[in-house]
């Protein structure tokens, strides 16, 4: 690759250092949760080390970094669904039963419950329901305050598809946020009324 070097360890341990705690608020936001965040930081540290070589020192280590990562993170999904995917054509595990007996529904949390969560709770229950590709964007753009370039670099796609993806996923968690603001997943709640 050109531009490509290899990084010692001490010049990479420089490097987590300074960014895991971005790594961290990018994989938390992409999995929502603290334990599969740390899971993906750590795994996408090792594989960046394990590719060093082919990092480009001419471009950001953070971008090269939150690249894998976000990659990391969709072999993981990927893996997941391969893994626990269930056809809802096939038959139920349990006889005399359908699968809308034993899949939970989306209003399985009481109203009183989402009405407790603080804001960030809201923000980051929104901002999971979103689509991958619109999640990431915004992250990107908009929490991690990378530039358009930067995250066209990560995605893996044009910079005119990350403005667009950062405009329809601000548009959708905006939507998905004042849903969850008013108690409504879904909208389930607001048909019971």
């Amino acid at each position: 690759m050109p531009g490509g070097c290899s990084i010692d360890f001490q010049v990479f341990e420089g490097f987590i250092r300074q960014w895991a705690d971005k790594a961290y608020n990018f994989a938390f936001r992409l999995s929502g949760n603290e334990q599969d965040a740390r899971d993906l930081v750590q795994e996408a540290f090792a594989r960046a080390f394990e590719h060093r070589d082919r990092y480009d020192a001419q471009k950001p280590f953070d971008t090269w970094l939150n690249s894998i990562l976000r990659n990391v993170f969709l072999d993981r999904m990927r893996r997941y669904e391969h893994l626990n995917g269930v056809s809802l054509d096939a038959q139920p595990p349990m006889e005399d039963s359908s699968w809308e007996e034993i899949l939970p529904g989306r209003d399985a949390e009481p109203i009183d419950e989402l009405l407790q969560r603080e804001e960030e709770g809201l923000f980051q229950e929104a901002l999971a329901v979103l689509p991958e590709h619109y999640r990431a964007a915004l992250v990107l753009c908009d929490i991690e305050g990378l530039s358009y370039e930067q995250s066209a670099v990560i995605m893996g796609c044009p910079i005119g598809t990350v403005r667009s993806r950062v405009h329809q996923g601000r548009l959708l968690l905006r939507k998905e946020f004042e849903k969850l603001s008013r108690g409504a997943i879904g909208g389930k709640y607001e048909q019971r009324a």
